[in-house]
């Protein structure tokens, strides 16, 4: 009989820890028993397109505490899982292990949003050496901040985010020569609003070039607003959050992740696993994934002057962009493949449920 492994999401986008969660899913379910629960949202489809069983639960917030400790208890009751597998969020290991004791309760770690704060990480810290048996972080950064906050290093494990090839691609519409393209939520910390920024001054020498933005977010109308402000409407779409993102990666020439702060970002991976050359920014756990000047460029955050000259250099030097992208490619083989995390990850369940 297979163990039984409930997942919880703290919410339910498009965006990188749900695929995550989804590639890992994938790659355990012939081993492992898999429920996932989480709120509503758009990552629904993620988990209708690949046969993922989900249970409803909604996000946790300061007013619902005790809604949501009754719909979890209920869930773990039912489900009777052997183990717990928390995405994102510290907050529900508490919860489950005051739920099921008996329940080895591990944490993944995707960063957090705001670099400055320390509360995130510390919190991390403090659930992790007294709740968690397992926190699992995606990049060094992550890591070497947790340690720095006390957690126990014979409680954390380092798994690099890892994707599977893609099978599908999706064309887009547009007769642009030359297209730009990221994809992200429409949050603040993605940075969006300097690439659109950028994009003004790359247009005042480049015609015939696109930005394609995919992703959807409370943000929106401000950039909408922005891109109006800079008259550059001609040159962005706006193409909202499409299911399968990474099926129109092949549409770019050049992908760009302009965040203010990011942990392991798996847009990157999917680029690189595209063969497209990437720019981002020197934030979070990204060098560790783009190496400057081999595998991308690396451009410091909030900068859209430099933003806009390393873009138009890309399009500038084709031999350029198509060293990085056989470099990024070649990377995303060797360190960031979907058999390398799954296996990792499998790894790291057995010693926790033995």
């Amino acid at each position: 009989m297979s163990y039984r492994i409930l997942y919880i999401l703290p919410y339910m986008n498009l965006g990188g820890t749900e695929v995550h969660t989804v590639e890992l899913i994938k790659g355990i379910r012939d081993e492992y028993d898999v429920l996932l629960a989480g709120p509503d949202g758009p990552g629904i489809s993620l988990l209708e397109e690949n046969d993922i069983s989900y249970t409803s639960l909604p996000g946790l917030t300061p007013y619902n505490i005790r809604v949501y400790k009754d719909i979890l208890s209920r869930i773990i009751r039912d489900y009777k899982p052997d183990l717990i597998h928390i995405q994102g969020r510290y907050e529900p290991v508490l919860f489950s292990k005051k739920i099921s004791p008996s329940t080895p309760v591990i944490l993944t770690c995707h960063g957090y949003g705001n670099a400055v704060s320390p509360f995130d990480y510390m919190f991390t810290a403090i659930t992790g050496n007294r709740w968690g048996d397992r926190v699992i972080t995606v990049c060094n950064y992550d890591k070497e901040l947790l340690l720095k906050f006390g957690l126990n290093p014979e409680k954390v494990s380092l798994i690099y985010n890892g994707i599977s090839s893609i099978d599908e691609r999706k064309p887009l519409p547009y007769s642009i020569s030359l297209k730009i393209g990221t994809i992200a939520s429409l949050i603040k910390r993605k940075g969006i609003s300097y690439l659109i920024e950028a994009m003004s001054l790359i247009t005042k020498r480049f015609n015939d070039v696109g930005l394609f933005i995919i992703g959807e977010g409370k943000e929106r109308i401000s950039l909408e607003s922005l891109v109006n402000q800079l008259n550059i409407k001609n040159h962005v779409y706006f193409l909202g959050g499409l299911p399968k993102a990474r099926c129109y990666i092949c549409n770019f020439d050049i992908f760009v992740l302009p965040s203010l702060f990011e942990s392991l970002p798996v847009s990157i991976i999917e680029a690189y696993a595209e063969g497209r050359p990437v720019i981002a920014s020197r934030v979070g756990g990204v060098p560790e994934l783009v190496i400057d000047e081999v595998t991308g460029i690396l451009v410091p955050p909030k900068d859209s002057q430099i933003l806009a000259k390393a873009i138009e250099r890309l399009i500038e030097d084709r031999d350029l962009r198509e060293r990085l992208a056989k470099n990024g490619y070649n990377r995303y083989l060797e360190d960031f493949t979907f058999s390398a995390m799954v296996e990792k990850t499998r790894i790291v369940y057995r010693d926790v449920l033995k």
